[in-house]
């Protein structure tokens, strides 16, 4: 009865949304190809034609995202660029997307579409509306990811949206900041838009800006936040509406959906050129530790879940990623969902075999999934916390890529090897809360750790410095901009020595930051939630390479700093490694350090106190250090990036310091020694692998593991239907065996 109210629909050719929305799934459905294109008319009598309508909708949202970075109040947006715009179909396909933080776009697109299902045409759906939502019970990743999207008209139908998505610093929850650590389900971790109309004729409704100012602790930046990304979404609707004028409304409506088709088609055809079919396995593990979060005492259980997936090539071009065998789900905000995973395929597609700029909703209907209900990856219930679910694409994302690799590798694609790199442990604060700086109540969060982590090595150079896998294209932005929101003063920013994944390509290094704490009387501090990895931990490297070095974080209270100032003698600036640290060596005072996610420190921090934080990036090597060239040992050691120590055990390379030129030199005769000499320590040391496997066979049969680890197995061996069978065949174990815990 409720459909036939609506006597026209607003959608093209005067259907409904939800008309277009069953055709295209229907005509997918049928034909196995997007909107049912067997012929890509537009392609084939102009393709110059198509691919200047495509750069010119490129450039709009490109434009529209800078236009935003340049409105924002906070430094997330100014800086480091936590943003990122993207045009869809009517029906909610992504048709192009800027650079920024990419995982969220085909979940833009999905609360497009669950606005459609929950008849939104019917409540009203007009030029200049504006939709809120970070609800990730629709779609998302975490509350703090808020996306603001806008219908685009022409003539009175709508022929598409705009959407633009900002990482907010604060968002209101239980505790403070936007990760808040003890939240375990979602009516605590953050103020919720739940895709509510926000706005109408290009403004914010008075209500909409009420509801912040008083919900969330820095309202200013989180409404000029939503007024920038407004103006993304204003400009990209002006822009279409140009292009439609110079193209005409139906080159346009059919140009996008064939873009769509014509990208489903490329990427079939780049995986099949470029890869070798086959099924590579990949586990990653997840450690949440809850016990020092201030969550209730029934959720404050510290656990490990195994995620045991398997990454499927097929011969026709496409994924399939397989979550069998995935442990249970848990009160917290680091588990994932099916939502999260497809973000995680976008922001692992679109850096590597799909590089072109196109990326769509046409490459990700190439990949399908196994998510299994009621387990980590797609939790029983909407009402757990949804804090953190980067938790697998920030860990199980970068491995997706390293797998990717190895079928590039297979291929003799070798230029498009690269390693992992994520982020682990307690190196960045997830949240900063007291008073600020100016005396006011304080909450927040620095995200600079996205530009200070060493990228994975390429399998024929060096990785890359700056690089986080969930923005790739920032770095740490301007410390001025960043005082002006943190009450800390920088006193150093330095590469990390030895911080990387050695090999005979290493990762890039990653970096250190050195704080005071300026000018406030209390603020508390929370160790971020990264990949959630400290006792087992993730190995990025390949091909014999090393994976990068865990973070961690120094906090050290009721310093002697300000005499130290006052004297004018030495602080501390970031040189860090055993035994030659200038925190612990020139600054007297209490020390802490934490290398686990989520807790807070225990000691309240104020004006004089110091913070160090190591930004680990994790990032593999490739290869065999021990092959690793000398003439590149030496830039390192040149470059004070390399201690010789590491040299030596690492690389088995020997070299001396020529003071009179400033270098270093090889000794190349040395050098071969160490290097034969290692290669019979490795011989002499090894195990024929069928008596590996039987010491590691009588370990599980006798339950020598930590009881952490018994209960992580037991939890996939109950959830799984194929793996528990491979895990139980693999080790020669009874059908029914399960570890044996208490």
């Amino acid at each position: 009865m409720e459909e036939k109210a609506v006597k026209k629909g607003i959608g093209w050719g005067g259907k409904t949304l939800k008309e277009m929305l069953e055709k295209k799934e229907r005509l997918y459905n049928q034909t196995g190809s997007y909107y049912g294109l067997k012929q890509l008319p537009l392609a084939a009598a102009d393709p110059l034609k198509l691919e200047l309508f495509g750069t010119r909708l490129l450039s709009a949202i490109i434009a529209g995202r800078e236009a935003t970075r340049m409105i924002s109040a906070s430094p997330q947006i100014r800086e480091i660029a936590e943003l990122a715009v993207a045009l869809y179909t009517p029906e909610g396909d992504c048709i192009l997307q800027s650079t920024g933080i990419i995982i969220h776009i085909p979940l833009i697109g999905q609360v497009i579409e669950w606005m459609i299902q929950a008849n939104y045409e019917e409540e009203g759906i007009n030029d200049g509306d504006c939709f809120t939502c970070n609800d990730c019970a629709i779609a998302g990743m975490h509350t703090a990811d808020v996306y603001d999207i806008q219908p685009i008209f022409w003539e009175g139908q709508l022929i598409g949206w705009v959407g633009t998505v900002i990482m907010e610093a604060e968002v209101g929850a239980l505790l403070p900041g936007c990760m808040p650590p003890g939240a375990t389900d979602r009516f605590v971790d953050g103020l919720k838009f739940i895709a509510e109309k926000s706005g109408a004729k290009d403004k914010f409704f008075k209500s909409f800006e009420r509801k912040i100012r008083y919900g969330v602790r820095t309202p200013d930046v989180f409404l000029l936040n939503r007024k920038g990304s407004l103006a993304a979404d204003i400009a990209v609707r002006q822009q279409m509406r140009k292009i439609i004028g110079e193209f005409g409304i139906d080159y346009y409506m059919a140009a996008i959906r064939e873009l769509i088709e014509l990208e489903r088609r490329t990427q079939l055809e780049r995986v099949k050129r470029r890869t070798v079919p086959g099924r590579f396995h990949s586990p990653s593990t997840f450690e949440i530790d809850m016990q020092r979060t201030g969550a209730p005492p029934h959720h404050a259980v510290n656990r490990i879940t195994l995620v045991p997936w398997d990454f499927h090539i097929k011969p026709d071009g496409s994924y399939f990623i397989d979550f069998d065998g995935t442990g249970s789900w848990g009160w917290h905000g680091c588990n994932c969902s099916p939502s999260a995973l497809l973000g995680a395929v976008c922001m692992a597609l679109t850096q590597t075999i799909s590089y072109t700029g196109k990326s769509n909703t046409g490459t990700f209907l190439s990949v399908t999934m196994n998510a299994p209900f009621d387990t980590f990856v797609n939790p029983g219930t909407r009402n757990v916390a949804s804090t953190n679910l980067f938790a697998w694409p920030l860990n199980g994302g970068p491995k997706f890529m390293a797998q990717q690799s190895h079928a590039f590798f297979c291929r003799g694609y070798v230029e498009e090897v690269r390693c992992a790199n994520t982020s682990v442990s307690g190196g960045a604060p997830g949240g900063l809360t007291g008073k600020d700086h100016y005396g006011r109540d304080y909450s927040f969060l620095s995200t600079e750790p996205a530009g200070a982590l060493g990228g994975g090595a390429f399998a024929i150079r060096d990785g890359v410095i700056s690089e986080g896998i969930w923005q790739p294209d920032t770095d740490m932005g301007n410390v001025e901009i960043w005082e002006l929101m943190l009450p800390t003063l920088w006193l150093g920013r330095r590469l990390l020595p030895d911080s990387c994944g050695h090999g005979k390509y290493r990762s890039g290094y990653s970096l250190i930051s050195t704080f005071m704490i300026y000018k406030t009387p209390v603020l508390a501090i929370q160790s971020g939630a990264s990949s959630q990895t400290d006792k087992i931990y993730p190995n990025m490297g390949m091909f014999g390479g090393y994976s990068g070095p865990s973070s961690f974080m120094k906090l050290l209270v009721n310093t002697n700093s300000k005499h130290l100032i006052e004297g004018r003698k030495p602080l501390a600036h970031g040189i860090d490694r055993p035994g030659v640290s200038d925190l612990e060596q020139n600054i007297r005072g209490k020390l802490t350090v934490e290398t686990k996610n989520l807790p807070w420190f225990e000691d309240i921090t104020k004006d004089g106190d110091m913070l160090q934080c190591f930004y680990g990036g994790t990032g593999g090597g490739f290869g065999d250090p021990i092959k690793r060239d000398p003439a590149l040992a030496k830039k390192d050691l040149d470059n004070g990036l390399l201690t010789i120590e590491r040299c030596r055990s690492i690389y088995c390379i020997e070299a001396r310091y020529d003071a009179k030129n400033e270098e270093w030199v090889i000794d190349n005769n040395k050098t071969n020694e160490l290097r034969e000499q290692r290669r019979k320590e490795r011989l002499k040391k090894g195990i024929p692998a069928d008596q590996w496997w039987q010491k590691r066979r009588q370990n599980i049969v006798e339950g020598r593991m930590p009881p952490l680890i018994r209960k992580m197995y037991n939890e996939s061996l109950s959830k799984g239907k194929r793996w528990p069978g491979e895990f139980r065949d693999f080790w020669g174990l009874p059908q029914d065996f399960i570890f044996k815990e208490g």
